[in-house]
């Protein structure tokens, strides 16, 4: 037991991903472990917000807000999820209501820090030692300037502030993953503490790197973190213990299972509240036809002023019914994909298709994982505006010329997974923000577009 005397006590949670069966225990973790202690700091380290939950697509995250206040937060930062998983209006607004800063310093808005965050944040314990919180996120260079925003060079930023920092110690709130964290501990002499994200890694009794303590507890809330450590009176770490607790070693309760079912009921119930549509009727999507594939493709072709369109219909995870809510879109398209506008040549239209269809005829059954997809298996070849039969390709009726430049949408899947290399080698490439594919359809139905 350590003794309380210039101790500190850090509780810390990262990549939540919206994984709320898991918040009832994390809530008590946070209380239960700053019992007894003077000096408590509680950090969320970013990727708390993910759409692939109702309650967290209904509101737009703030509804995890209202559960990070619960926590009584230190502080946060943000992730990708927050970054480029919510629109640039929506991330302006998600903080409102928050009882925490977000510390952040390597996103900015025109040049200027963004409204809703500090570059650093100052503690002072109750001994007196000085602490200076800084805050990073994972920068996406491709991504985030067609959002909105500037993306700064992480080290950079990092290298600046604790060369400006007169703090006894330390800390730092990396949502950048483990291997910049490792450099950044090797890197830097005065950095203290790393509290890691991104790369959902853990370390389950922490990692001490030439002087500097780390600490990562994974992802989904399926370990808690908590450090403790005991100072000197000239503010030297004399002792530390990092632990990364698995939940399954944290008690249930018999209301929790209420709690959690509360919560996407409530999700459910607002995005069903909201009605996209009313269609003649409603579709299927199932072999051979796959209406509701075809019926999806000609929507993102016709919003995204792109002729032809090729998808896969695992993209499509339910039927389009006839009366067709928020709710329904959200499992029907529940992935955080957007739209990629491919130019390619001829010669490299027919390439891409014979790899397309050779490379997806291995995945049509394949569980897809990552990249955005929250579907199920691959599936079929969904083609809109353009067909492939017999190594034959005619787009939008024609036959396909060599040295023409044709233009082809794609889920943006396709360019950050490894399936497709010709494809990726192949032409420019642009991805079209900042709408998924389901707030694409969503928008053009509630126009009242023709369909």
């Amino acid at each position: 037991m350590i003794n309380q005397e210039n101790v500190l006590k850090i509780l810390h949670l990262n990549d939540l991903h919206s994984h709320f069966e898991n918040y009832p225990k994390i809530k008590r973790f946070f209380k239960e472990k700053s019992v007894g202690f003077s000096d408590v700091l509680r950090f969320d380290i970013g990727d708390n917000v993910d759409r692939s939950h109702p309650l967290t697509e209904a509101t737009l995250g703030k509804g995890n807000i209202a559960l990070m206040n619960d926590l009584q937060l230190t502080a946060a930062t943000i992730g990708n999820n927050e970054g480029l998983g919510l629109q640039k209006s929506m991330l302006d607004v998600l903080y409102a209501s928050a009882n925490f800063p977000i510390i952040l310093s390597n996103l900015k808005d025109k040049g200027l820090q963004p409204s809703w965050a500090v570059e650093k944040k100052t503690v002072m314990t109750s001994f007196g030692m000085t602490i200076d919180i800084f805050g990073l996120t994972a920068p996406y260079p491709l991504a985030y300037p067609d959002m909105g925003w500037d993306i700064l060079d992480p080290q950079a930023m990092l290298a600046k502030q604790l060369a400006d920092s007169e703090a006894d110690f330390t800390i730092l709130l990396s949502h950048l993953g483990w291997r910049f964290d490792e450099l950044a501990a090797q890197t830097f002499d005065n950095l203290d503490l790393i509290l890691g994200a991104h790369t959902h890694h853990v370390y389950e009794f922490g990692k001490y790197i030439d002087g500097t303590m780390l600490a990562a507890a994974g992802r989904y809330g399926e370990y808690v973190g908590e450090v403790t450590l005991r100072f000197d009176d000239q503010f030297q770490c004399i002792q530390s213990e990092i632990i990364a607790e698995d939940k399954h070693h944290l008690a249930s309760k018999p209301e929790d299972k209420a709690v959690i079912a509360e919560l996407a009921s409530h999700g459910h119930d607002l995005l069903k509240a909201d009605q996209v549509a009313c269609l003649p009727n409603g579709y299927a999507n199932q072999y051979p036809t796959y209406e509701a594939s075809h019926f999806v493709a000609a929507i993102l072709g016709v919003e995204n002023q792109v002729p032809a369109v090729i998808m896969n219909s695992g993209m499509i995870v339910d039927a389009i019914p006839q009366i067709l809510t928020l709710d329904d879109l959200h499992d029907i398209l529940p992935h955080s994909i957007r739209m990629v506008k491919w130019t390619v040549s001829g010669s490299e239209l027919k390439a891409i298709m014979a790899e397309l269809y050779d490379v997806g005829n291995y995945l049509k059954t394949q569980k897809i994982v990552g990249m955005g997809f929250r579907g199920k298996v691959f599936g079929d070849i969904i083609l809109s505006g353009m067909t492939y039969e017999n190594d034959q390709i005619l787009y939008q009726g024609s036959p396909v010329i060599d040295d023409a430049d044709y233009r082809i949408l794609v889920p943006d899947q396709y360019l950050f997974a490894a399936y497709f290399p010709i494809l990726k080698a192949s032409g420019t490439a642009e991805i079209q923000f900042p709408r998924f594919m389901r707030e694409t359809v969503a928008d053009y139905l509630k126009q009242g577009a023709s369909h």
